[in-house]
């Protein structure tokens, strides 16, 4: 689940306790307070533009936070099911086959 930052910010603005906000949005108290103190620093008040979406305020409050990859790419499971459909290939060669490599 990902983080409502304008949600959030906008129910803080209507004088919303963050305990109600936390379980509206499902983030904890904590992540609730240190988006609201960062928003603060930044002088971030409703009302919001359309532009200004959860992305626009995770890159704003959030700098130096950025998405890493996991390292793993997905198999091609293009090539998965069309060795699958050949004769005598089963899911555990194609893995074998795989590993060999």
């Amino acid at each position: 689940m990902s983080i409502q930052y304008r949600k959030i910010l906008e129910l803080h603005a209507q004088k919303v306790v963050q305990r109600n906000i936390a379980a509206a949005t499902g983030n904890s108290r904590p992540k609730i307070a240190e988006i609201i103190k960062r928003a603060k620093e930044e002088v971030l008040v409703p009302p919001f533009t359309d532009e200004m979406d959860d992305e626009w305020f995770e890159a704003l409050l959030f700098p130096h936070k950025k998405r890493e990859s996991k390292g793993r790419q997905l198999p091609d499971f293009e090539h998965i099911h069309t060795e699958l459909a050949k004769s005598n290939v089963t899911l555990s060669l194609l893995h074998y086959e795989y590993e060999a490599m």
